[in-house]
């Protein structure tokens, strides 16, 4: 197998001015959900320099949405050189209370009735808490609704605009969460929800489990053929991360932060190895599994990574009905 590239070697082979005037040319749009901070932000901006339109989804704050698309603009026009005038993409910002389903289900609404054609969508929504089982008002899990239910409403609501994509090896979704690094949640057929086997632990397994099975299922469909779907792991990055914690807690990951990867290292990765070869022809990562259709999984150097030894057609036919269920609950339909 191939030595993964580095950060920089991946920015230098695909951040060219022929690649920008490819993405401009071709309205290349991306969705980029938790574009506010850590991860997200660094993909959108990453993104940004590439030349797409990026749709930046977070939640709302007073001058957010000025701040963002500052920034974005800043990173269009200064990502590469060029000579003369160059119109950048018009970026965009939509605040959306991802813990809410039937938010994140009107702002993609909002989305669509503005892009018929979305080439990238990034999902990096999340948190880090010790909490027990905390329902959100529709009455799912909040770690996991930010880490599964809200990013698959998305995802799934976005596929119409993705289907319009011309990218050359297809349109590409991202779950950056933990692919190939969790366990299966051995308990998915009789508590899918943890109401009754809360930990952390079971918590952060459930919500890759799920990203894993469902990302799957959505590929294999065939209404979305050459609709590339992604869980990758980011690794150890230095980001604000762990603000939910408790002050001792905080503390710690304040004081090994320093030891991660730089956000923007990260995105380099979680892009490159994905949209940005999907956009020049480059095939993405392998999937490990000997398939040639379905999910893939890549790590925190933009490598290959494996799926759970409980992967299997009935646990992706259980998941995704007991998703159905959830999202009904809340006027969404999968």
């Amino acid at each position: 197998m191939a030595t993964p590239l580095s950060a920089n070697a991946l920015r230098l082979k695909y951040l060219t001015f022929a690649s920008y005037k490819n993405a401009l040319d071709s309205n290349r749009t991306a969705v980029v959900v938790g574009a506010t901070s850590g991860i997200g932000q660094a993909c959108a901006y990453r993104l940004a320099e590439q030349g797409y339109k990026v749709i930046a989804v977070g939640r709302d704050r007073p001058g957010r949405a000025d701040s963002i698309i500052q920034t974005l603009n800043s990173k269009s026009t200064n990502g590469i050189k060029h000579e003369g005038d160059i119109e950048i993409p018009v970026h965009e910002f939509y605040p959306c209370d991802a813990f809410s389903l039937n938010n994140v289900s009107l702002t993609a609404k909002q989305i669509l009735e503005q892009h018929k054609k979305i080439d990238v969508v990034v999902l990096t929504q999340g948190m880090a808490t010790t909490q027990g089982f905390t329902p959100t008002k529709e009455g799912n899990d909040e770690k996991l609704t930010l880490h599964y239910y809200s990013r698959i409403a998305m995802a799934n609501a976005l596929l119409p605009a993705l289907r319009e994509s011309d990218m050359k090896n297809g349109p590409v979704v991202v779950s950056v969460l933990s692919g190939g690094v969790h366990s299966p949640y051995k308990e998915y057929s009789n508590d899918p929800d943890l109401k009754k086997n809360y930990s952390v632990k079971n918590a952060a397994d459930s919500a890759g489990f799920y990203n894993d099975l469902t990302l799957d299922h959505m590929a294999l469909d065939n209404k979305n053929e050459g609709i590339n779907f992604v869980h990758a792991s980011p690794g150890f990055v230095n980001t604000n991360w762990g603000t939910e914690f408790n002050f001792v807690l905080r503390c710690m990951v304040r004081m090994l932060q320093p030891l991660g990867r730089k956000a923007s290292d990260c995105a380099e990765y979680m892009i490159g190895s994905s949209v940005l070869a999907s956009d020049v022809g480059d095939s993405l990562p392998a999937r490990l599994n000997g398939e040639n259709k379905g999910i893939y999984v890549i790590g925190e150097n933009g490598q290959s990574k494996g799926l759970t030894n409980m992967h299997s057609q009935d646990a992706k036919e259980f998941i995704w009905n007991h998703t159905v269920k959830v999202f009904e609950k809340a006027g969404i339909e999968l």
